[in-house]
């Protein structure tokens, strides 16, 4: 889809680029500019920085450049026309030139009847809670203490004893077997086919869009060695590992709150609706996957943190908490040494006030890791106890304050049974390989990557620093763009080639060159191979020294000399090159020794 110029300009205009990457990744003001921790490497330091004014952004390890269109295109993998109207709807944006000939993606019609049947089979369960045998689960609900406005906000139901009527309902309603197959709750018997979750509390599992695709139901009678819980199997429709419980839910109220809190169960997920927060997910009971931490990422909040505090819940804390470092994402911890209960125990028995002094008792993942190794699994070998200052001592050496630097060194002495100086003497190592600030308005970036700005400038020779310098000028205005047109022609690189050939494109349409809108019409070109490579180059160029209106024609003139004398002398040496073919050695080492002394005469004069 191929969408106006002006139009682009127009949504560029209104959508200011540190805004829209504010609203997925956190961004710092340093001075002037802003930075980020780069989403496109393995970063721990801000190393991307944004342009404001320039409406771009560029990383300065891994040189992932781009503009407002492409970084929502390239964070949540989307297509360039999608990711203009993801922009669009970040900035509340609508126009009909949007809309102009869309492509409307063809439906599933095999998936959609399965999310037509599991929509319909939730009506029937929710019918079924209000009959008068529902009466066992809305018992049941009274003594778990939801209420009926929960009850109709997350949609819970009740299965009929006789687990033919839900199969019946659903042919009635015009789904085959198959289909009822297909959704995961179909159970062969002898006498028939019979609902799986017959007799039991529902609760449906919706995926991002709130659309039901699985339930998970709960047993309400004892004396049979049923299963308590039955949960529908994977499916078309559903993957645990990539549904979160109350997302669809969580996902409009945690951006308004700033965090989104983390549960183990259902239960829990309730208990902090209860008392006002609805900004909270289960993972129900499996571990944080992949998927889930792409989907808890795009929402650009805090994480809090609260599984059970028993020991396994406690360890899988631990596990989940080197899933979010890994991911980059800020996180805190529930944490009250010796509660054992989980959040839906603590409400029922201690009331909504204890509950929220509990769910927000946080602390930050070094506390956290402390408690447990103090409370539930002690160190013991020499090589754990390295490994655990190992990975704790950047996170002291960053520590401004002695006060708190010497609690956590005591504490962390304790735990691993190093001496205290021991652990400082070691820290301070760890503290005296960042290097200094190299740039008043930007922050030193960490030992992992010897940051320095000057060492990361590709090393350049004269031809192509000559042609970069002339893509800074022809970015600047059109002037440029017609002195390489008319006295240069072509560039040696054909990367900086391609990308003077779009700069000759865009002022041929547009009168003046536009960087950002430059970038724009390289990610919109559908049948562009080297995109990414273009745009890195054009944000490196950006970011860089430009020349002043008042140098550029000097500079032109210079650069202009520079590229046909190497272009000389590269003539010259295929000429040499070819000339030493089949020649004896002797024959071959004069000519070139001919060759590098003329070429050192050049140089001399």
């Amino acid at each position: 889809m191929v969408f106006d110029h002006d139009l682009l300009q127009e949504i560029k205009s209104r959508a200011d680029i540190v805004d829209v990457i504010s609203s997925y990744i956190n961004v710092i003001k340093k001075g002037r500019r802003y930075a980020a921790v780069c989403p496109f490497h393995d970063d721990h330091n801000p190393s991307m920085d944004i342009n404001k004014e320039k409406q771009t952004y560029h990383c300065y390890v891994c040189h992932h450049g781009g503009d407002v269109f492409s970084f929502v295109a390239d964070y949540e993998k989307i297509s360039f026309a999608d990711a203009v109207k993801r922009v669009c709807e970040i900035i509340n944006f609508d126009d009909p030139r949007l809309h102009q000939h869309e492509v409307v993606k063809p439906v599933d019609v095999s998936i959609q009847t399965l999310y037509n049947c599991i929509s319909e089979l939730q009506k029937f369960y929710e019918y079924g809670l209000q009959t008068e045998e529902g009466t066992i689960a809305r018992d049941y609900l009274k003594k778990r203490q939801l209420s009926d406005e929960q009850s109709s906000k997350f949609s819970l139901g009740y299965s009929l004893n006789d687990g033919k009527l839900a199969i019946a309902y659903l042919q009635k309603k015009g789904f085959s077997l198959k289909n009822i197959e297909d959704i995961g709750i179909a159970l062969a018997r002898t006498s028939g086919t019979a609902d799986s979750n017959a007799g039991r509390l529902i609760f449906p599992i919706k995926d991002a869009n709130g659309q039901v695709v699985a339930f998970s139901a709960r047993k309400l009678t004892s004396g049979d060695d049923a299963p308590k819980y039955v949960n529908s199997p994977t499916t078309k429709i559903f993957k645990k590992e990539a549904t979160l419980y109350n997302y669809h839910i969580a996902k409009q109220s945690a951006k308004h709150d700033g965090y989104l809190y983390v549960l183990e169960g259902f239960m829990d997920v309730f208990a902090l609706d209860t008392i006002g927060i609805s900004s909270a997910v289960a993972i129900m009971g499996t571990k944080l996957t992949e998927q889930h931490v792409n989907m808890i990422k795009r929402l650009n909040v805090e994480v809090r943190l609260c599984l059970d505090g028993d020991k396994p819940g406690q360890e899988a804390m631990m596990g989940i908490m080197a899933t979010l470092d890994k991911a980059g994402i800020s996180y805190r911890l529930v944490c009250k040494p010796g509660e054992l209960r989980d959040p839906d125990e603590i409400l029922k028995q201690d009331g909504e006030d204890k509950l929220k002094v509990y769910i927000n008792t946080l602390v930050d993942p070094f506390t956290f890791a402390i408690n447990y190794y103090q409370n539930y699994a002690p160190l013991g070998s020499m090589e754990n106890r390295k490994k655990v200052i190992q990975h704790f001592a950047p996170v002291l050496a960053n520590i401004k304050t002695k006060l708190e630097f010497d609690d956590y060194v005591y504490k962390l002495a304790e735990v691993t049974g190093f001496n205290v100086n021991a652990i400082k003497d070691y820290v301070e190592e760890v503290r005296k390989t960042k290097k200094d600030d190299v740039r008043e308005d930007f922050e030193a970036f960490s030992s992992r990557y010897n940051y320095d700005r000057r060492e990361f400038k590709e090393t350049l020779t004269r031809l192509m620093k000559a042609e970069r310098m002339i893509l800074a000028c022809m970015l600047n205005n059109k002037e440029a763009v017609e002195f390489y047109e008319k006295y240069i022609k072509y560039f040696t690189n054909d990367t900086h080639r391609q990308l003077a050939n779009y700069l000759s494109e865009y002022c041929a349409k547009y009168n003046e060159p536009n960087a950002s809108m430059i970038i724009t019409m390289i990610s919109s070109n559908d049948e562009e191979n080297n995109k990414q490579s273009l745009i890195d180059l054009l944000t490196t160029i950006i970011d860089g020294e430009s020349p002043s209106v008042e140098q550029e024609e000097e500079i032109l003139k210079d650069c202009y000399k520079v590229i046909e004398s190497e272009k000389a002398k590269t003539f010259e040496k295929t000429n040499v090159m070819k000339a030493i073919e089949g020649k004896d050695p002797k024959e071959q080492a004069r000519l070139l020794n001919d060759y590098i002394k003329r070429t050192n005469d050049k140089r001399a004069k």
